[in-house]
């Protein structure tokens, strides 16, 4: 009976070891806060508008069906999740910005391979703490092309896509898409 004691002991001590030598991921969780703003989003009552832009001052704008609104924002469903998928291949630097009252937190991988290249966090601090946008930059590459995706999501309002893709022959194409969904009347 001791030596199962002894024995059990033993291994709760060699697992907490082990726990505690992998690296961890210290990384806010935002994708977790997008698929939340993504689920108030799909329960409101808010009309939701995409707008395309065209050319500078010109642009194409649909009204988006609710039930559309997760297809819309797969950029952002697709992007992998760093906080739990990537334990130790991100580095985040936490800093406070006096001049806009918000802490900011951005994360960058230590392997410039990994499709998500950079992921900054914008939070006013308070009780409650309140998220203010999050955006994500990624990279990734096919045959013919490479595409820089730079999404910003603005809490409880819209977000933007930006995608920028590179021709292996040179051609660069670049296409500005903005959903709003709770638009102020000083917006």
């Amino acid at each position: 009976m001791k030596s199962n004691g002894f024995l059990l002991a033993f291994l709760f001590i060699a697992f907490l070891y082990i726990g505690c030598k992998q690296k961890k991921n210290d990384v806010f969780p935002a994708m977790d806060f997008i698929k939340g703003q993504i689920a108030r989003v799909d329960t409101s009552i808010y009309s939701i508008m995409k707008l395309v832009a065209l050319t500078d001052s010109t642009y194409d704008t649909t009204y988006v069906k609710r039930d559309d609104f997760k297809n819309v924002a797969r950029d952002f469903l697709e992007t992998p999740d760093i906080a739990k998928k990537f334990g130790g291949k991100y580095t985040e630097e936490r800093m406070m910005n006096n001049d806009l009252g918000q802490a900011v937190f951005i994360a960058t991988p230590n392997d410039k391979n990994l499709e998500v290249q950079r992921q900054e966090v914008r939070i006013v601090p308070g009780p409650p703490d309140e998220v203010k946008s999050v955006y994500i930059e990624k990279f990734s590459t096919n045959k013919d092309s490479s595409v820089i995706k730079r999404m910003t999501w603005y809490a409880d309002k819209k977000f933007q896509v930006i995608t920028i893709t590179q021709k292996k022959d040179g051609q660069e194409k670049t296409s500005v898409m903005n959903v709003i969904w709770n638009k102020g009347e000083n917006e």
